[in-house]
């Protein structure tokens, strides 16, 4: 464990910063023992549970038109140090609810201890794992977490959501995709950073689920190597990884744009006249994508990519 001269420089906190905490070193130095000798090792066997149930073989036994489209699955423990960190900028000093929080009912408050985060290839994609998770837990607003000691639960074998899911966009992000499917309350806008967040109650814990692209993920990474969250005020900074989040944003939309222009195109294709097409062979190395071939001096000119982005902009 570390002086707290130490902690408060490396996490960048002032003195007077700890002061507005209003908690005691000694009280995160309880905190930081309890969590690194009795909590860190359950944690750990919890979420290797939780992956090898409903992570791992997700897609087991489904077709192509069934899978969930994950790209890549990573978890993590809070690192200890992160904790008190968290417990002294972004709990207790900003929100008052926080100042009951203490080293016997931490976990209580902080809800992600557990973090399990899903990557997914196209924003689209993240509809597959909302409808399989959906379906995997009690979801009843009579359990949302509203007081943290008050509400939770000590019965181990419920398992159900916390909180309603939600997503954290930024301003001018296209929202069409999650209407209809979270609540207009649980689409956040005016956020820095992108991603659609769900509390489980676990086997007595909290966990969190955090789903994004690859794009948003690339931009949260060099961010947090960078300037998040103890130097998130630094102008210099700030404007560039605004920058930075603001391209990774267009590189989904764009994304996204593709795969539609792929879908006309196979759409187009799947609807020419039988005469105009031919089977493909069957070849194992061949692109699982490729609904057919169509000789291109039959047809004249065909409805390719650039056909169908020339129709979308003159729409």
């Amino acid at each position: 464990m570390i002086t707290k001269g130490e902690f408060l420089k490396k996490y960048h906190i002032s003195e007077a910063e700890f002061r507005e905490a209003e908690i005691s070193w000694d009280d995160l130095c309880e905190i930081y023992d309890d969590y690194v000798e009795h909590k860190q090792s359950k944690y750990k066997a919890i979420r290797d549970d939780f992956f090898d149930t409903y992570l791992k073989d997700m897609n087991e036994g489904k077709s192509e038109a069934e899978r969930i489209k994950v790209h890549t699955i990573s978890t993590r423990i809070k690192d200890p140090e992160h904790l008190l960190a968290k417990i002294v900028i972004r709990k207790r000093k900003n929100d008052k609810k926080y100042y009951k929080l203490d080293k016997t009912n931490y976990e209580k408050f902080v809800t992600d201890l557990l973090g399990i985060r899903c990557l997914v290839t196209f924003k689209a994609d993240w509809i597959s794992f909302h409808e399989y998770i959906m379906s995997k837990f009690e979801n009843d607003v009579k359990y949302y977490v509203k007081d943290s000691i008050a509400d939770f639960d000590p019965d181990e074998s419920h398992w159900y959501f916390a909180e309603e899911p939600k997503v954290h966009i930024r301003n001018g992000d296209f929202r069409e995709i999650y209407k209809g499917v979270l609540s207009p309350d649980c689409i956040i806008d005016g956020k820095i950073y992108r991603a659609v967040h769900y509390i489980i109650k676990y086997k007595g814990i909290y966990l969190e689920i955090q789903l994004r692209t690859l794009f948003e993920e690339s931009w949260s990474e060099i961010d947090h190597a960078i300037a998040y969250p103890y130097y998130k005020d630094d102008p210099i900074l700030k404007e560039y990884t605004e920058l930075l989040n603001r391209l990774a944003g267009l590189a989904d939309e764009m994304g996204g744009f593709f795969r539609k222009l792929k879908e006309l195109e196979v759409e187009h294709l799947e609807h020419l006249p039988e005469s105009l097409k031919q089977d493909v062979p069957a070849d194992e190395d061949a692109d699982k994508n490729t609904v057919m071939e169509v000789k291109v001096e039959d047809v004249g000119t065909l409805n390719t990519c650039g056909d169908c982005l020339e129709s979308v902009l003159n729409e």
